[in-house]
């Protein structure tokens, strides 16, 4: 088996050279939103992100990896879509997938109950800055006490989006390139 992140050869899901560049990342309070995500987005972390990304590279245990950061009283799992154009370009929904990941480790719902519109500018660049705003529609009811989804949050324009349509207070990402 070789390493996810950067492909050499070993024994587990990520080499030791990788594996050894994983940091936590820290609770975060962003607008009234719980933002727990599980490592820093830099190093394997950010890479195992662009494999999903970009490659439709299923990250392996990512719910298990995720599920201590559930909130106790979660009731469904929201991912947050990706832009329909960049579904089909690259083939994977990865909030989605991450939230099927969690789900089958968590037992809770995925509710795909947000709409992401077909097309919009890149959300966020390398600087952090925010390049176009995420416009999203509710497509069903969301329950109190569900937890938003998504890869990773730069900026967290794309997750306020998301929490101001419905209603969610917490959410939980693979990576996290918020800065303190």
């Amino acid at each position: 088996m070789s390493c996810v992140a950067c492909a050499a050869p070993g024994e587990g899901v990520l080499c030791r050279r990788c594996g050894e560049t994983l940091r936590r990342a820290p609770e975060r309070w962003l607008d009234g939103v719980l933002v727990r995500s599980a490592f820093v987005h830099e190093g394997a972390a950010r890479a195992l992100v662009h494999r999903i990304k970009y490659q439709a590279v299923p990250l392996p245990a990512v719910g298990r990896t995720l599920a201590p950061l559930v909130p106790p009283g979660a009731t469904a799992l929201v991912p947050i879509p990706r832009v329909t154009a960049r579904r089909w370009r690259y083939g994977v929904d990865p909030a989605l997938e991450i939230a099927r990941s969690l789900a089958a480790i968590s037992r809770l719902p995925v509710l795909t109950a947000l709409q992401a519109p077909i097309w919009v500018h890149r959300r966020a660049g390398r600087s952090g800055e925010i390049h176009g705003r995420a416009r999203f529609r509710r497509r069903a009811p969301v329950p109190p006490g569900a937890v938003l989804v998504d890869d990773v949050v730069t900026t967290g324009a794309t997750l306020l989006a998301a929490a101001s349509v419905t209603g969610c207070t917490a959410a939980v990402t693979f990576t996290s390139a918020l800065r303190p």
